[in-house]
């Protein structure tokens, strides 16, 4: 990468003057390792005319190549030349190898070339913001070039993902007043997030579709996903929304979670266009998380139809909009998941005919976690088919999903799929 001046006059003279020299390869191939060059050296050993050369350098330094001065040398004051940084780039140019500094004089190009474009855009009256945005999206493709290639992954994840920070007081100060807490962490999650992960730590052929913002916790996920083996090519990056932010307030007496659900945060797919529908056919199960309704019913129809089984879990602001609304996808559904939560919600709801409500809208089987810490599959009647107790945890766990979702991909039946979620949830609660 050689600059040239802005200015088509200095340009054309760069060119046929600097460029263009036939002293041009002599000269700059004599700096040395640290870019200096004595001048008599050159004198002595270039088939050329001191007249030459001395023109040439003087070229050098009017373009601000080169810094010149004398030093005291064996005895004698001689003249030297010093390579600027501009320079340095010109004279790799001229060298038939790559330069050991091959790092250092990228990054001061692609330093240089931002400054000269940023200078530029202003010129124009252009916004700084986008160029930073063409940054963000190239460094987003140059993440996804290391992701990992699934084309045909045993599971297809739909949901959302997010960036947690976790707060920590002893207790939080009344309205209006002023507390002292602990930032402890921020990291990337979300449900289906922890899922992928997860599948991928068993060897399983993982591609999770989500969207980010184009900003660095978008980028931190998608790092995080693809150094877990995740295959991430299929993760929407939208410019003109942020990554999804939840706050988790750990107190004394319990933690509260806030999650962002504005209009400008990812929250996840918007609209049956962003799923890649040819992909959708080669997965053995695919799992619907934090998803749009009218997204989650599309998936779980295309999927259906292809004869794949759709795992559809179910969390408690979906269950808000009423079992009516959320109908479209809970129809199509193979197996639906409900978590404690969920079913406390549904049960609060719907009274004791929470089953019922439920069996109005979906012949899926539901695997439900209650309020007890038990497991159990409902099939298309309003008792519980089967019931497993569950190991000592708050909530269905992603060791317990992946279970699930394993068996199912192996053809298992639904009890026998739980038992093995079961196994290895009881194994993750043994290793923490």
């Amino acid at each position: 990468m050689v600059f040239l001046p802005r200015e088509l006059e200095k340009r054309q003279d760069f060119i046929r003057t600097v460029i263009a020299s036939k002293v041009a390869r002599g000269v700059l191939s004599s700096f040395d390792e640290s870019g200096k060059v004595y001048q008599r050296d050159l004198v002595e050993n270039l088939p050329h005319s001191n007249k030459s050369i001395l023109a040439y350098l003087k070229k050098l330094s009017s373009f601000g190549l080169i810094e010149s001065g004398t030093i005291v040398y064996k005895g004698k004051r001689v003249v030297y030349h010093q390579l600027t940084k501009h320079g340095w780039g010109l004279a790799r140019f001229f060298f038939e190898g790559l330069p050991s500094d091959i790092g250092e004089l990228t990054t001061f190009l692609l330093d240089d070339y931002l400054l000269q474009m940023v200078s530029l855009f202003r010129e124009r009256g252009l916004e700084d913001e986008v160029i930073f945005d063409v940054l963000a999206r190239a460094r987003s493709r140059v993440a996804f070039d290391g992701s990992p290639k699934y084309d045909c992954p045993e599971f297809i994840l739909f949901g959302a993902v997010a960036y947690h920070t976790t707060v920590s007081c002893d207790n939080l100060p009344a309205t209006g007043g002023v507390g002292s807490c602990r930032f402890s962490s921020r990291f990337p999650g979300g449900l289906t997030f922890k899922l992928a992960i997860e599948l991928a730590k068993r060897d399983r052929h993982v591609r999770l579709i989500s969207s980010v913002g184009n900003d660095q916790d978008g980028q931190n996920i998608i790092r995080h996903l693809i150094q877990n083996n995740v295959d991430v090519r299929s993760i929407l990056i939208e410019d003109e929304r942020h990554t999804n932010q939840t706050i988790v307030l750990d107190e004394t007496n319990g933690s509260r979670t806030l999650v962002d659900t504005s209009d400008l945060a990812t929250l996840s797919l918007r609209s049956p266009t962003q799923v890649p529908w040819d992909l959708l056919k080669q997965a053995k199960v695919v799992y619907i998380g934090e998803v749009f309704v009218e997204v989650a019913a599309s998936i779980a129809a295309n999927a259906r139809v292809h004869g794949i089984p759709v795992v559809y879990r179910v969390s408690v602001p979906f269950l808000e909009l009423g079992l009516d609304k959320i109908s479209p996808a809970l129809s199509q559904s193979t197996v639906v998941l409900l978590c404690t939560h969920s079913w406390l919600h549904l049960e609060q709801s719907e009274g004791a005919s929470a089953i019922a409500g439920i069996r109005g809208v979906t012949d899926a089987e539901l695997v439900v976690r209650d309020s007890k810490g038990t497991y159990k599959i409902f099939g298309s009647e309003t008792k519980p088919r089967y019931s497993f107790p569950a190991p000592k945890s708050t909530n269905m766990s992603e060791p317990f999903v992946a279970g699930l979702l394993m068996s199912i991909s192996e053809g298992r039946n639904l009890s026998s799929a739980l038992e093995i979620g079961l196994q290895m949830e009881e194994e993750h609660m043994k290793g923490h």
